[in-house]
Parts: structure tokens; sequence; C-alpha cells
């Protein structure tokens, strides 16, 4: 093949094409191997039949499966009034209660299980949060009262071991005081302040 590269009356050169070449230099190298099924490492994952990959740790070092929850509720709110929540109530990962005027209430002995994290976020113009928590449960206590106090009590014996459970509440007041208690299931009158955790017969 020709090509006029100078156009009219031009010298005509010789073009070679790529099948014209020959052995031109390797610019980019030689391709990889493919992978050989038959040798470990190369090829698809492995696959051995009746054979099932690690088990997963145990959720909170106990073999009970983790709780099913849902990680953000809808919030708690009172304009005038108590936000109460005791018993077996469906807690979310992450719970927010408003109160503009009046308390917020919530029990967590039926609720936190070993080994997991609760994070509650509680807001109150005028009154107190107070929180329930089961034995071996670790606290945070983040946030403040402008005028109050942030307390924490328990009823239980220093010794009880950790259960992996822990709670970080979250608490902004003007008025009013954060109270936590660590305390065991109902076993006699609780103290002055914590009597709605008894429950009715």
């Amino acid at each position: 093949m020709t090509y006029d590269g100078g156009g009219e009356g031009g010298p005509r050169e010789q073009w070679r094409g790529p099948s014209e070449i020959g052995d031109a230099p390797d610019v980019f190298g030689a391709p990889p191997p493919l992978p050989d099924p038959n040798v470990p490492g190369q090829g698809l994952p492995e696959v051995v039949p009746g054979q099932s990959a690690a088990p997963l740790p145990a959720y909170g070092g106990s073999s009970a499966p983790p709780p099913a929850r849902r990680e953000k509720s809808d919030p708690f709110v009172a304009l005038i009034g108590d936000v109460v929540r005791t018993g077996r109530w469906p807690a979310a990962r992450r719970t927010t209660a408003l109160s503009v005027i009046g308390d917020v209430r919530l029990d967590l002995r039926e609720v936190l299980q070993p080994g997991e994290t609760l994070e509650i976020e509680c807001w109150s113009l005028i009154g107190d949060v107070s929180v329930v928590v089961p034995p071996g449960t670790e606290v945070s206590v983040e946030g403040g009262a402008l005028i109050g106090d942030v307390k924490q009590s328990s009823d239980v014996d220093p010794a009880t071991p950790r259960t992996g459970a822990r709670l970080v509440l979250k608490g902004y007041l003007l008025i009013g005081d954060i109270k936590v208690r660590e305390a065991g299931p109902d076993a006699g009158k609780p103290p002055r302040g914590w009597r709605w955790t008894t429950r009715r017969r």
C-alpha cells in the first residue's frame, strides 16, 4: 500500500499495515496467565460440599440472638404531663423523649438485654428525667441541666458482674434532675421518687 505524502507530484511513500510489520516491539508486555481452577488460590473460591463457613461470634458473649429492634423510633412527646414507659415496652436502639412541663420516666429492666447498647435522648424545659436499668448495666450520661443535678444510684451488690449491656443517656434540661438507678426486679418498696416503677396489682 502506498501513501501520497506530498500531494500532487510529491513523493509516494510505502505504508506498511499491521500484518506487514512482522515482529513489532512488545510495548505492553505479555498478558497475565488465566487462573487455573486446579491450583489452590486461583480461580473461583473453593467450595467443599458438607462444609460450612466459620460461625459468627456470639452476640454480646452470649449464645442468645440479639433482640430485633428498630434503629430509631418516633419521639415520645408530652406538652404538659409525663412520659412514662414501664414493663416490656418496644424500645428502639435510639429513642427520643420530649417534654415541655413534666417528667420523663423510663424503666429498662425488662427492655435492655445483655450485650446490647441503647441510646436515649431526653429534652425537657421543666421536669426530671428518671431511668431504671437492670443490674450489671454500664451507664454513660451526657448533657446536663441548667438548674438541676445529675444523680446515679444503685440498689444492687457492688460485686454484681457486668452483663455487657450499656445505656447512653443524653439529657438536656432547663430545670430538673437527671436520675439513673440500677435496680433488680421488684423486691419491696422502692425509694422515694421511684414509686412509679412498682407494678400495680
